[in-house]
């Protein structure tokens, strides 16, 4: 099953419609929208990083991501952002994702899809890797069904010194 099966237009963009969820090319408009509507454990997990707010870092998150993605709910609100961003090595990026409760409400449907997109993000990239807060099992469990590997454990991360994981996956 290829995204291009998937793929439409709708007023001159693309868009990949799943049935329950739809991805789009993000716009900061949906980062303003998702800001207010974090799932708690991402909400945690950006402040335990930084003193930026929530809009901040998803907008700087749309802004220095190639691509970056939205994730919609059929009736058209932002649930979820997801992307790659430059990490200063040949064929390597970080990845990234935050989201809404309506992403894990559409669970299956995301699920079903994941994989998809991720092989869409390693086009380009051999290794793709980030950090994540040890708190958020939603998070890591995801993860590792995604073939991620846990590579470090890094004991004081952030503004707030919190417990971490170096994760990655390779292609």
């Amino acid at each position: 099953m290829k995204l291009e099966h998937f793929q439409e237009e709708v007023d001159g963009a693309a868009r990949w419609n799943f049935g329950k969820l739809y991805v789009e090319h993000s716009s900061i408009r949906d980062a303003h929208f998702i800001s207010t509507r974090l799932r708690r454990a991402d909400k945690e997990e950006i402040a335990a990083v930084t003193i930026e707010p929530p809009v901040r870092v998803l907008v700087d998150g749309i802004t220095q991501s190639d691509p970056c993605y939205t994730v919609k709910t059929a009736g058209g609100e932002p649930c979820g952002l997801f992307g790659i961003r430059d990490a200063g090595h040949p064929q390597s990026a970080v990845v990234w994702m935050l989201g809404t409760d309506d992403l894990t409400s559409n669970g299956l449907t995301f699920l079903r899809h994941s994989r998809h997109w991720l092989d869409e993000l390693h086009k380009n990239h051999r290794l793709l890797f980030n950090v994540i807060d040890a708190r958020n099992t939603v998070h890591r469990r995801w993860l590792d069904w995604m073939g991620f590997d846990e590579v470090q454990e890094i004991e004081k991360y952030g503004i707030e010194r919190r417990k971490f994981y170096l994760f990655r996956r390779y292609v």
